[in-house]
């Protein structure tokens, strides 16, 4: 072999992963200045179109994917490159019909689910806005997942990179335009749209919604660059390899719908569960007394609901960080947990163990950088402008911070499960995590001291139990041997005292230098400690490190 596979995989996963984060870094310039424009009431509302949105973007984006990649990399194994231009084909017609069904779906159900679910009836200017891009997404996911059958993330880091960009330039830049419109003819004219408004607070609740819809334009133009990038570089670098003879594209139409059945079954059943977690936390959080709510938070009680709904958005925009980076180790997963599986018990055990260790090595550094530093990564962002956000944020920020892990690791051992053909086998998990999450964001949220702390709460056992029930799922149908010390207990272990020792450096420095180099040393000195401690622990391996290329 020119190069072995698991050293193909954690070059791919590299890959992958540096895209991610910078793919990250773009969306935090993004939203940052964005949540500056349009408040935390504003987020409020990309929170409830995106929560939406998310179920059917996780079926075109998580289901049909992962089938075009393990069915083009099994014929690629065989050297079946015809049966791989029969299932491009066909790949195309699905994901164009799936896409359609999705965004007719999604506008359906926008104005009953901003009405009477997220309690956020103008919110449904932003889902409108966002609309189309679950049709592009989908067309590009066909051409993603194709590339990555061939364990190609190229196409899949650069449109995710093209997305981003285009989300953030396109995003603020509709946004500050409409934003600045909307505000003069206010203080020109007293109005909003036509519509008169006796206040600057009455003013902005207007504005708000219609700036969030404007914002999320961007967010679909990303998406139409995103496709036209994935399509170009699939064509460009795979018509050629592919056979000029016809192919059977009925019958791979066939194979790609029946082995998509139990990945679509198992999917709209995690998509539920997802989209009955969302939208309980909104609704146990709408039940809330407003008037408590808005002295905890010291806000208006105008929109209040929405504006806390912003400040969990805001702490989710550091939060999910981690398991978004972690989410490459398991896309790239898909194709080499299927080839290993083929080639071996030893050999697949042990691409095993090194995909769910390098999984929570990255979960809990990100992990520990959060709680360490969340106070300064929300001061650096938002002290300027949003006051408000640093100080109601930090503490649910903190908490997820240190829940971290399972919330990251879990999509994981999903991917893994599905691409060994076991997708049926993962229902039953995702329903009985998504029972306890909704049991307790009821017994958690609707008390108002806790409100939405407890979806951090009840996120971090839901997940667990996806965690822990899926490697059983693994472990049981493959014999799989998992070593569990290498791929929980060192990492944790490490990270627990990389966070004391920062912690206490952090404390003995911060009162004689600036704020600002308190925190740069101290994610140095974490980083630092925490690959040493990874190191001389052997968790990492060198080797495999200096296989990257």
């Amino acid at each position: 072999m020119k190069q072995g596979l698991k050293q193909r995989y954690i070059t791919s996963a590299f890959i992958l992963l540096a895209a991610t984060v910078i793919v990250k870094i773009i969306s935090a310039v993004y939203k940052i200045p964005l949540t500056n424009y349009i408040g935390a009431t504003g987020r409020g509302y990309f929170t409830v179109a995106y929560n939406l949105c998310l179920p059917m973007h996780a079926i075109t984006m998580g289901a049909f994917p992962i089938a075009v990649s393990k069915l083009v990399s099994r014929y690629e194994a065989k050297g079946d490159r015809l049966k791989i231009k029969a299932l491009r084909k066909a790949s195309k017609k699905l994901f164009f019909i799936v896409g359609i069904i999705g965004m007719a779906i999604m506008f359906a159900v926008s104005k009953p689910y901003a009405d009477l679910i997220s309690a956020s009836p103008k919110s449904i200017y932003t889902i409108l806005a966002l609309l189309p891009s679950l049709f592009f997404c989908c067309l590009c996911a066909c051409h993603r997942s194709f590339a990555e059958g061939f364990l190609d993330m190229k196409a899949t880091a650069i449109s995710q990179l093209i997305e981003a960009f285009f989300k953030m330039v396109f995003g603020l830049l509709l946004a500050r335009l409409s934003m600045s419109y909307l505000y003069d003819i206010y203080i020109q004219f007293g109005t909003v749209m036509g519509k008169a408004v006796g206040s600057e607070e009455e003013a902005l609740s207007a504005i708000y919604p219609l700036t969030s819809a404007c914002a999320m334009l961007g967010v679909t133009l990303g998406s139409i660059a995103a496709y036209a990038f994935a399509g170009i570089y699939t064509n460009i670098k795979y018509n050629s390899i592919l056979p000029k003879e016809r192919a059977d594209v009925k019958s791979a139409y066939s194979e790609l719908l029946t082995f998509s059945a139990g990945l679509v079954g198992a999917t709209v059943v995690q998509s539920i569960s997802n989209f009955i977690d969302t939208a309980s936390i909104q609704y146990c959080l709408s039940q809330c007394d407003g008037t408590a709510l808005a002295v905890q938070y010291s806000a208006s009680e105008t929109d209040i609901y929405t504006y806390v709904l912003g400040i969990f958005a805001v702490a989710l925009d550091f939060k999910n960080l981690i398991p978004a980076i972690v989410m490459a180790l398991g896309v790239t997963a898909v194709p080499a947990v299927s080839t290993a599986f083929e080639s071996g018990k030893d050999r697949f055990s042990l691409l095993l163990t090194s995909i769910f260790k390098y999984t929570v090595i990255l979960s809990v550094c990100g992990g520990v950088l959060i709680a360490l530093f969340y106070e300064d990564m929300l001061k650096l962002f938002y002290s300027g402008s949003n006051e408000d956000i640093v100080m109601n944020a930090g503490r649910l920020l903190f908490v997820f911070a240190v829940t971290s892990l399972p919330c990251a690791a879990a999509s994981t051992s999903v991917y893994c499960a599905q691409a060994l053909g076991y997708a049926k086998q993962t229902v039953l998990p995702f329903c009985v995590s998504a029972v306890v999450r909704v049991l307790l964001n009821f017994l958690l949220i609707q008390n108002v001291e806790i409100n939405i702390m407890g979806s951090a709460i009840s996120n971090f056992v839901g997940f667990s139990i996806i965690l822990i029930w899926n490697m059983v799922i693994i472990r049981k149908k493959t014999n799989a041997k998992f070593d569990l010390t290498e791929i929980f207990i060192k990492p944790v272990v490490c990270a627990v005292l990389s966070y004391f020792v920062t912690s206490a450096i952090k404390h003995s420095i911060e009162m004689s230098i600036s704020d600002m180099l308190v925190f740069v040393i101290g994610v140095m000195i974490c980083l630092l400690s925490l690959v040493t401690l990874l190191i001389l622990m052997n968790c990492i391996s060198l080797r495999e490190i200096k296989s990257i290329k």
